[in-house]
């Protein structure tokens, strides 16, 4: 997975980048192959914001989130991905075992 981490409006800071270090890897378990993962972190008034952009073969998610934590943010954009990820994933599953297979008529 290649991962790649930008702040704005604010320091970088060790922890954050290994807490999204940390989270990103659980995002392995859903992709075969070669991953981007592109993170941008940005505090805007109160809010502290993430947002997540996933590329790899064939597929392309984005989480946003924004709440007071960082680590909240963070939790809730991969959220989002994971949901988008499990959506596609059943879509594909299920247009899999319409076409083929034998199916039973009762008369």
């Amino acid at each position: 997975m290649n991962l790649s981490i930008s702040f704005k409006h604010m320091e970088p800071s060790d922890h954050l980048k290994e807490f999204i270090q940390e989270k990103s890897e659980t995002l392995n378990k859903y992709f075969n192959g070669k991953i981007s993962a592109t993170w941008n972190l940005s505090i805007e008034k109160q809010s502290r914001i993430a947002h997540c952009h996933i590329v790899g073969n064939r597929m392309d998610y984005f989480g946003e989130a924004s709440s007071e934590d960082f680590k909240a943010s963070i939790d809730m954009a991969l959220e989002k991905i994971e949901k988008q990820v499990r959506k596609h994933k059943e879509i594909v599953k299920d247009h899999l075992h319409k076409g083929g297979g034998s199916s039973s008529v009762e008369e």
